[in-house]
């Protein structure tokens, strides 16, 4: 039994019936295996209404105000072989995206023309008490054309829990760039569901920045293949997780050809009794000599009661390749703590500025400065003292 069976039941999707047999994942499913699925399985879902906007929107389980802008296409033809494929592997993973597909409210397929510039911003708007939408975003990136992606979460709160659920497929053409970045601070009772597969061709590139501050759970899959010679990928990360929040980054990077880069960053901050899980898989096949990989993973624990579940992994058949790998669990550095100290400044406001150093070696990067400054602004209300680290900054001069 789970949450969805109602409306799996009332589903003419070809998974349903599958998904509802299958149920939800349970500890037992390894990646799974720390998600607190009790929320999930013991709501009764209803189906979402769309509420109105003037942007682009994903609003219960529906993409309105479709952008019309030069060098932008909306799709009508369908899926291609390899979208499908992949498509399919992300449905079948386990229990939970089987019921993700069977419940899948629009498909929406959108393509970036060869040599165009493109920017969308798309707001996931919070669905309503009980509600759970699910869609499918297909993005085609041509030839030597960019694009930048900002999805955003609004925080409006609702009187009980809620889901938001998106699959993505970004396909990137040889020479192409994509800059994704997802700012989340949904409201405290939503539960975020993010999956992204991106296949990248020959020295194409993708960047993403995933900033996660709201939601009561928020979970992100992320595949990334590079598939064609110099194409290479960044992936940076934030999770700030207080009270009971639980965020979970599950992230696998493939280096399927040779001569291939890849980096990743994560800094997940916990305090309270919140949660955070990260999963960051690097695959080096054996026929992808010359390529390179480095690996940054930062956790710090700001309570006795707060917890972190870290899974870095470097699974390498190649013999021709550079690879850095670094994972960290601790509390704050006391030495740092005894130096700021030292310069006069309280115990209190000094932890304050060590949470801040931690979290803006990811913020700092976001090349967007509007949604950066955002970024800023929530960082600083959520430590303790923030409204001071502007003046220890200057007062530091660091």
């Amino acid at each position: 039994m789970s949450g969805f069976d109602t409306l799996l039941a009332q589903s003419t999707a070809p998974r349903a019936e599958q998904a509802r047999a299958l149920g939800l994942p349970t500890p037992r499913v390894e990646r799974w295996k720390y998600v607190p699925t009790r929320t999930l399985a013991r709501t009764a879902w209803v189906a979402p209404t769309q509420r109105d906007t003037d942007t682009f929107a994903l609003s219960g389980g529906q993409f309105l105000n479709i952008p019309t802008v030069d060098g932008l296409t909306e799709v009508q033809s369908g899926l291609t072989e390899s979208e499908r494929l992949r498509l399919d592997a992300m449905a079948t993973a386990h229990g939970f995206s089987l019921t993700q597909d069977a419940l899948n409210g629009h498909q929406l397929i959108l393509e970036v023309g060869a040599s165009a510039s493109v920017t969308l911003t798309l707001e996931h708007l919070a669905n309503l008490s009980l509600e759970a939408g699910f869609a499918t975003l297909v993005i085609r990136v041509g030839s030597n054309a960019s694009l930048s992606l900002i999805e955003t979460f609004e925080a409006e709160a609702a009187s009980e829990t809620n889901l938001d659920s998106l699959r993505m497929l970004v396909s990137v053409a040889r020479d192409g760039r994509v800059n994704h970045l997802k700012f989340q601070a949904a409201n405290a009772g939503q539960l975020i569901f993010h999956a992204v597969d991106v296949d990248l061709s020959e020295n194409a590139q993708y960047i993403l920045d995933t900033i996660d501050f709201g939601s009561k759970m928020a979970r992100s899959d992320i595949l990334i293949t590079l598939s064609g010679r110099h194409a290479n990928t960044d992936v940076r990360g934030l999770a700030l997780c207080n009270g009971s929040q639980y965020h979970d980054t599950h992230l696998a990077i493939d280096h399927a050809v040779g001569e291939t880069t890849s980096a990743m960053m994560f800094r997940n901050m916990v305090d309270d009794k919140g949660e955070a899980t990260f999963n960051g898989r690097v695959l080096i096949r054996k026929d992808a000599q010359k390529s390179a990989t480095e690996q940054s993973v930062a956790n710090l624990l700001l309570s006795e009661r707060a917890r972190v579940n870290p899974k870095p992994e470097l699974e390498i058949y190649a013999d021709d390749v550079t690879a850095s790998h670094g994972c960290t669990v601790g509390s704050l550095n006391k030495a740092e703590l005894f130096y700021l100290k030292s310069r006069g400044i309280a115990e209190a406001d000094a932890r304050a500025f060590l949470q801040y150093a931690f979290a803006e070696e990811v913020v700092e990067r976001v090349a967007h400065p509007q949604i950066r400054e955002q970024i800023e602004t929530r960082l600083l209300g959520e430590l303790t003292h923030g409204e001071l680290i502007a003046e220890l900054k200057d007062a530091l001069d660091v």
